[in-house]
């Protein structure tokens, strides 16, 4: 009844935003957690900030890597908890209880992973976007539903039954691996109602919103490499999935203020 909960943490070259992601992480109430950091040889100063939290890290790997997918394998298959999640550099835990409500909402469920709810801030750490996820059902990702990947906590042995992050798909590895494990396997899956992370725009996903048809259009090849095509409908739907994101984010601004 106390899960010991590993959380992996990436990063690479992330001196100016690392440090509230760390102590987000050896801050948590939770006592049952092994911390992971992987870092990709970073040479500005990123390594030297790790090592001030090095009393609250269990494992720390600084080695060249493949890319953010490659580095998060490492994480994983370096981790020795029951339950993995991640919280990359510049991103933090929703506050310092998530991880006890996570430890909780697996112990009183028979379940192999589950997720949450997130807010995108920007850099005045204001809400910008609020990601209100559902109770879990498959037929959601056909109207291009996807929980916050940074919410998701899953049972370890499922990455070896399943496999890892594929890593040749650009910064779409997440949404294959999100599809390939919670629609095109039966995993026993179950919404946590809690917010679980705060993250960053400054990630990867919300910064190149230029790119991010070509990004849709990788997301339908992820449908056809695990052997469906998606419904015509879904993309539009999940590009008009995220306008009530920013209305719920403007709500929690004013309920702030």
């Amino acid at each position: 009844m106390n899960p010991k909960i590993s959380i992996v943490t990436i990063a690479y070259n992330n001196a100016a935003d690392i440090r509230p992601t760390l102590e987000s992480v050896v801050n948590q109430t939770y006592d049952n957690i092994e911390y992971v950091v992987v870092d990709g040889d970073s040479s500005d100063g990123t390594v030297e900030i790790i090592n001030e939290y090095k009393s609250g890290i269990d494992t720390f790997i600084s080695e060249p890597d493949k890319g953010m997918y490659d580095a998060i394998n490492k994480g994983i298959k370096a981790s020795t908890g029951d339950i993995v999640g991640l919280i990359h550099a510049g991103d933090r835990l929703f506050d310092e209880h998530v991880i006890g409500k996570i430890a909780n909402h697996f112990s009183e469920n028979e379940i192999d992973a589950s997720y949450g709810q997130s807010v995108l801030v920007g850099d005045d750490d204001q809400p910008v976007r609020v990601n209100i996820s559902p109770e879990f059902s498959k037929s959601l990702f056909k109207i291009g539903w996807m929980p916050s990947h940074q919410s998701i906590y899953i049972r370890r042995e499922i990455f070896d039954q399943l496999d890892y992050y594929r890593t040749d798909l650009g910064g779409s590895g997440d949404y294959e691996f999100v599809l390939r494990y919670f629609y095109f396997n039966d995993l026993r899956v179950k919404r946590l109602d809690e917010y679980i992370i705060r993250f960053s725009m400054g990630g990867r996903s919300t910064s190149n919103y230029h790119k991010i048809l070509k990004t849709q259009m990788v997301h339908v090849n992820c449908w056809k490499l695990n052997g469906q095509s998606p419904p015509i409908y879904m993309v539009p739907l999940k590009l008009l999935r995220k306008v009530p994101q920013f209305l719920r984010a403007f709500k929690m601004k004013l309920k702030s203020a």
